[in-house]
C-alpha cells in the first residue's frame, strides 16, 4: 500500500459518474478493521447501558408502563432508516458518510447542510457525554470513597476529554479500547434481563400494559396516552443515536460495501431486541403498577437499575453495574470523538472547511488535527456549562444564571442535567440529518435507474413519518401559541430552558445556510466537489 506522503493521482470517474479517491495524500488508513470491530465501535458509540439507565425512567414519566411500546415504535423508524443507509453504504463508501450520500441524491446545498448539522451534533455530543461521565464520576467518588476532586464534575470531564484525545490518534487502538467496555455492558444487561425474566418480575409477566397504551394510565404519569408515547419516542430515538457512526468508517474497513451494511443491520436488529427486552424487564422487575411512581422517578435515575441488580442478582452485581454505567458513557465518548473527527477531516479534505483539518498523521494516518480541534472545542463547551448556575426558591421554581456558583445562593448545575440539555440539541440535529438521508434515496435511485416503489419511496416515507413524531415533540411545544394552547387544554407548558433548545438548532441551520452561500460565491469549485470523493471498489 502506498504511503500517505504520495501525491494524489487523478481521480477516475466510474460508470455511474462518481469520482473515486485513488490513494491520495493525507488518506485514512484503509483495511484497518472488519465487521466485528465496526459492530463494537458502534455499540460503544450508542452506549446501550447508559441509554437504558438514563432514558427509561424519563420515558416512563410520560408513557408509564408502555416503555417497551415506545422503544418498539422508535425501533421501527430507525430500522426503516437503516434500509436507506444500507442502500447508500453498498454504493458509496466514504469518511463523509451521510453528507456524501445526500450530495449524490439532493445536491450540494442539502449535502452541505447535512455535514453542517453532523458537525454541530457530534461536536456537542462528546461534550454532553463527558458531562454525564463527569457527573457520574463525581457522585461515585464522593459517595463511595469520600473523595472530592476540586472543580467537581467539570474536572473529571476535562480529564476524560484529554484521555480520549490521546488514544484517538490511532483508530485501531481506540476500537480495541472500546470493545471490552461494549462487551461488558452487553453481558451485564443480558444477565440482569435474564434474571428478571426467569423470576417473573415483581408481579408476573404482563404484555398488555407494556406493549399497548393501556399501560400509560397510571398515577404519576403525565401526559400519558398517545401523546405521552409520542413524547417518549424522543428519547427512544436518542437511545439509537450512534448507529450512524458505522458510515464514517467507509474508508478504513475491509471491503466496506459488504462490511458496512452487514454491520449496520446486525447492529440495529441486536439493539432492537436488547432495548425491548431490557425495558420490559425493568418494567416488570419493579412491577408495571409502579411504573409511574418508581420507574418514572427521574430524580433518582439510574438508582432504579441498581435496585433491580441488587434484588434479582445480588449486591455484588449492583457494584458491577455502577461501574459499567460509567464505562458505558466513557466508551461512547471515544466513538463519538472518532465520528466527529472523521466528518471534520472529510469536510477539510473537500475544502469546505480549512484544509488543515483534512491532514492525517504521517505514522498513524489518523486525522490528528481534527481530533485535537474537537477536544479543544469540547473543553470550551464544558467550560461554558460549568458557568451555568441554578437556584431553587421556596416555591420550587428553579432560576438559572451565568457565573461562578458560590454554593449558597447559587449552585453549579449538575453534569447529568447538562448532558440532558445538550443531548436534546444533538437529537434534533441528527433527526434532521436522518430525514435528509431518507429524502435523498428516491432521487439517487432514480439517477442510477434502480428505483423501486417500495424500497426507495415507501420505506423512506415511513421512516420520515416516525422520525417526525419525536422531532415535533421538541419543536412544536417551543412555539408560543402552541404552548399556550397546550396549557389551556390542561398540559404543562414546556419549562425553561427546554423551550429554548430548538432555537440553538435553528441558529446553527441559519449559520450553515449563510456559510454555504458564502462558499458557493467565493470558492465555487470546492463547493461543486462537495462529497464527491469516495472509496473505489475493493
Amino acid at each position: 500500500m502506498e504511503t500517505s506522503d504520495e501525491r494524489t493521482q487523478a481521480s477516475p470517474i466510474d460508470q455511474n459518474g462518481l469520482e473515486r479517491e485513488q490513494v491520495p495524500a493525507n488518506a485514512l488508513r484503509h483495511n484497518s478493521f472488519g465487521q466485528i470491530a465496526v459492530f463494537f465501535a458502534c455499540i460503544a458509540a450508542i452506549a446501550p447501558m447508559a441509554s437504558m439507565f438514563y432514558n427509561v425512567p424519563v420515558i416512563a414519566s410520560t408513557a408509564g408502563a408502555a416503555v417497551p411500546l415506545v422503544f418498539l415504535l422508535s425501533a421501527i423508524g430507525i430500522l426503516f432508516l437503516g434500509i436507506s443507509v444500507w442502500y447508500f453504504a453498498r454504493r458509496l463508501s466514504s469518511a463523509a458518510g451521510f453528507y456524501t450520500w445526500v450530495r449524490h441524491g439532493l445536491g450540494q446545498g442539502a449535502a452541505f447542510q447535512t455535514g453542517w448539522l453532523l458537525l454541530g451534533a457530534y461536536a456537542l455530543f462528546e461534550a454532553a457525554l463527558q458531562a454525564a461521565v463527569g457527573g457520574a464520576m463525581e457522585i461515585t467518588m464522593t459517595t463511595s470513597f469520600g473523595f472530592h476532586l476540586p472543580g467537581g464534575w467539570v474536572s473529571y470531564a476535562v480529564i476524560g476529554i484529554a484521555i480520549v484525545c490521546l488514544f484517538a490518534f490511532n483508530v485501531t487502538w481506540s476500537v480495541r479500547i472500546m470493545a471490552p467496555f461494549a462487551l461488558a455492558e452487553i453481558a451485564a444487561l443480558l444477565l440482569l434481563d435474564g434474571a428478571i425474566t426467569l423470576k417473573g418480575g415483581a408481579s408476573g409477566h404482563d404484555l398488555l400494559h407494556t406493549f399497548t397504551p393501556a399501560g400509560t394510565a397510571l398515577k404519576g404519569v403525565a401526559p400519558g396516552g398517545l401523546l405521552g408515547i409520542g413524547l417518549g419516542m424522543a428519547l427512544g430515538i436518542l437511545a439509537f443515536v450512534g448507529f450512524e457512526t458505522v458510515a464514517v468508517h467507509g474508508e478504513e474497513v475491509k471491503k466496506p460495501r459488504r462490511t458496512l451494511p452487514l454491520a449496520l443491520f446486525s447492529l440495529l436488529l441486536f439493539l432492537t431486541l436488547l432495548y425491548l427486552w431490557t425495558s420490559y424487564a425493568a418494567t416488570i422487575g419493579l412491577g408495571w403498577q409502579h411504573a409511574g411512581d418508581t420507574l418514572a422517578n427521574v430524580a433518582i435515575a439510574p438508582e432504579q437499575y441498581y435496585i433491580l441488580a441488587n434484588r434479582y442478582v445480588g449486591g455484588w452485581f449492583r457494584l458491577v453495574v455502577m461501574g459499567l454505567v460509567l464505562t458505558s458513557n466513557y466508551a461512547s465518548c471515544f466513538a463519538m470523538h472518532n465520528a466527529m473527527t472523521h466528518y471534520l477531516y472529510a469536510m477539510g479534505r473537500d475544502g469546505l472547511l480549512p484544509r488543515v483539518f483534512g491532514r492525517t498523521h504521517p505514522k498513524t494516518q489518523s486525522p490528528h488535527i481534527a481530533s485535537l480541534t474537537q477536544s479543544v472545542f469540547s473543553v470550551m463547551i464544558i467550560a461554558f456549562l460549568a458557568c451555568v448556575m441554578q437556584h431553587t426558591d421556596a416555591q420550587g421554581t428553579t432560576i438559572y444564571a451565568l457565573g461562578l456558583a458560590d454554593g449558597k445562593n447559587f449552585t453549579q448545575t449538575s453534569g447529568v442535567v447538562s448532558y440532558q440539555w445538550v443531548a436534546s440539541i444533538v437529537t434534533m440535529c441528527l433527526i434532521l440529518v436522518y430525514i435528509l438521508t431518507n429524502l435523498a434515496v428516491p432521487f439517487f435511485a432514480h439517477k442510477r435507474g434502480e428505483f423501486h416503489l417500495l424500497w426507495h419511496l415507501v420505506v423512506p416515507v415511513l421512516s420520515t413519518f416516525f422520525l417526525l413524531l419525536p422531532l415535533s415533540s421538541f419543536l412544536l411545544p417551543a412555539l408560543p401559541f402552541l404552548s399556550q394552547l397546550a396549557t389551556e387544554l390542561g398540559f404543562a407548558p414546556t419549562p425553561f430552558p427546554l423551550n429554548m433548545l430548538p432555537l440553538f438548532v435553528v441558529f446553527w441551520v441559519v449559520c450553515g445556510l449563510i456559510y454555504a452561500r458564502y462558499l458557493a460565491r467565493r470558492a465555487p469549485q470546492r463547493y461543486e466537489q462537495l462529497g464527491q470523493i469516495i472509496r473505489g471498489k475493493e
